[in-house]
């Protein structure tokens, strides 16, 4: 039997190259792990690969789609509450034309209170979320109305002017309006004053919005339109109703001027309630579908990640023996290598 003498220096760095190899597959335990996936996704995947990957990009689109209905919802919300303080103020304009109309106010009180809720009222028409004008269709960046009363006035507030000077050769705050008589000013009303709100005078002087809505994709299939526009019969009718009783010459109406304007704007307010409860409807719609539609995509990503883990993923159990084994082997390894250096053969002299 022959004997071979291994050099120290070699028993030794052979234990160290075992530590290194053993250390580096515990690290690769332990991210693993914590992970929950293997270290070397693709090389367990192999001919799985295409398909995980697929299946990473369906999950991805659904958390983007997520993300994109979050939105939608904050918008939709929004545009609830703007259409609760229009419709609230529409009530108290309709309280205010009644109470006018039995003489319990005077022009001047009411022309005060209407002016006021007609600020209110555009001031909710142009609302905006994150830089988003929540009532101008594809316009987001424009807010679809201006200030009817800011200085210079602006092109609606001009063309009631032009409008009213032409029918009758004065402006409104003249004291010849009181000369007005009902039948005239009714034809004002029915005819060239009413015209101003059609197209195209209202895309020309009032709204700036766009009567597209945006479309949004909510679901893998679904695409829905997800906003209201101010261009909206509604919307139209709201301020032909305020601009009516309130820049007609309100103050210096004849009682039964004053009187006939009152009810056609009050009567007109009335239907524009009507059809303002239509479009949280359809508000409430798009809150619904939305909602329904993140539900489904919950139920899908669930999916998708299952199957993902189920090619990608690690078994925690296996995972943890290993990494005890490893810790152990890398313990051994490293008395191993203490008792190596401690080898001498001055020892044996």
């Amino acid at each position: 039997m022959r004997s071979t003498l291994v050099p120290f220096h070699v028993a030794s760095n052979n234990t160290l190259l075992s530590i290194g190899k053993i250390q580096k597959n515990l690290n690769e335990a332990q991210v693993e792990l914590s992970s929950g996936r293997w270290q070397d996704v693709g090389y367990k995947l192999a001919e799985n690969t295409g398909l995980v990957l697929d299946y990473r990009a369906q999950l991805s689109l659904s958390e983007t789609i997520k993300s994109s209905n979050a939105v939608v919802k904050i918008r939709a919300e929004f545009t609830q509450e703007a259409l609760s303080v229009i419709s609230n103020e529409a009530q108290n304009f309709l309280a205010t034309t009644i109470a006018s109309r039995s003489n319990q106010l005077s022009a001047e009180v009411t022309l005060s209170s209407i002016s006021e809720s007609y600020k209110s009222v555009l001031g909710a028409l142009n609302t905006s979320v994150n830089g988003v004008s929540i009532f101008s269709g594809i316009n987001v960046e424009q807010p679809p109305f201006e200030n009817y009363f800011e200085t210079p006035p602006p092109a609606s507030k001009q063309a009631v002017d032009a409008a009213f000077f032409a029918e009758f050769g004065f402006a409104q705050s003249s004291p010849a309006v009181s000369t007005i008589s009902v039948a005239a000013m009714e034809s004002f009303i029915d005819n060239a004053f009413s015209n101003l709100f059609d197209s195209p005078d209202w895309e020309t002087n009032w709204s700036k919005a766009s009567s597209n809505n945006l479309a949004t994709r909510i679901g893998f299939n679904e695409t829905m339109s997800t906003s209201v526009n101010a261009n909206t019969s509604a919307m139209r009718k709201l301020t032909m109703a305020y601009t009516m009783a309130s820049d007609l010459g309100t103050t210096e109406q004849n009682g039964a001027v004053f009187q006939m304007v009152m009810d056609k704007s009050a009567q007109m307010i009335s239907d524009t309630i009507d059809e303002l409860n239509q479009v949280r409807a359809t508000v409430g719609v798009i809150e619904e579908r939305v909602k329904l539609a993140e539900e489904r995509l919950d139920v899908q990503s669930n999916i998708f990640q299952k199957l993902i883990g189920n090619y990608e993923g690690v078994d925690a159990t296996e995972v943890a023996v290993r990494i005890n084994s490893l810790s152990t082997q890398l313990e051994t390894a490293y008395v191993l290598t203490g008792k190596i250096n401690q080898l001498s053969l001055l020892k044996y002299f």
